[in-house]
């Protein structure tokens, strides 16, 4: 019986119109579906991803807090499928790691080209034109017991001019790269190879003296000097 229904319907005109229909209609939703599908992928596969990228060169044994405070990458957007494998979207991810090969500019910074196992030595912390300072301090030069590797200070100088006992702002906003303890004892600064004789005659033939700078929107340093005569014109009497 159901056979002759389906000859029956495929036999006559009216059958055949509606059978070639239902056909174009089940084709047309599954093409719909297949372009909806395909579009889905190409947009999933060509979405931007937020990623890291090196500004410039990247040099082996470079911590990651210097990338971070050189400014040594940028953030940038890349298509999905050309994020390279455990590519570094937040920079925080830099902190406590270093570089393990030489990322070139341009290049994506991912976990493959930081370990976790930061160096300690000085020579990693420096590029270019950068050199480290070891300069002896005592307890009564300044404020660096509190200071830690990373801090910024403002070194000031006493010496006499014009036959008169000055102090005067030598260096504003240098790095210390290590810290002397409570007890006094060696502080290691980050300066300028040309200004690395300046900074070792005014340790050895001057006195310096420390200022700690805010860890953040440190305003500019007044270059001004002190004597005498200012700390009498600056005293409060009450």
């Amino acid at each position: 019986m159901a056979n002759r229904l389906i000859d029956k319907v495929t036999t006559s005109r009216g059958g055949a119109i509606a059978v070639g229909v239902g056909v174009a209609v089940i084709a047309a939703i599954l093409l719909i579906v297949y372009i909806s599908r395909y579009k889905s992928s190409v947009n999933s596969t060509g979405a931007p991803v937020p990623v890291l990228i090196a500004k410039s060169l990247i040099p082996k044994g470079t911590p990651g807090s210097a990338v971070q405070t050189k400014g040594l990458y940028q953030s940038t957007s890349v298509p999905r499928d050309k994020v390279q494998p455990n590519a570094i979207s937040d920079p925080n991810t830099l902190t406590g790691r270093v570089a393990v090969s030489d990322v070139y500019p341009g290049s994506q910074l991912t976990l493959n080209n930081f370990t976790t196992a930061a160096s300690s030595a000085l020579n990693a912390q420096l590029s270019g034109a950068e050199r480290a300072v070891t300069l002896s301090i005592d307890v009564v030069r300044g404020s660096l017991a509190n200071v830690a590797g990373g801090d910024h200070v403002d070194i000031y100088t006493q010496v006499t001019r014009d036959n008169r006992l000055v102090i005067q702002l030598f260096r504003p906003d240098v790095t210390v790269l290590q810290a002397p303890g409570s007890g006094g004892g060696n502080v290691v600064l980050e300066v300028a190879t040309a200004d690395a004789a300046n900074v070792l005659f005014a340790a050895t033939q001057t006195t310096l003296y420390f200022v700690i700078r805010p860890a953040s929107g440190a305003s500019p340093s007044a270059k001004t000097l002190a004597d005498l005569s200012t700390v009498i014109a600056t005293s409060r009497v009450r």
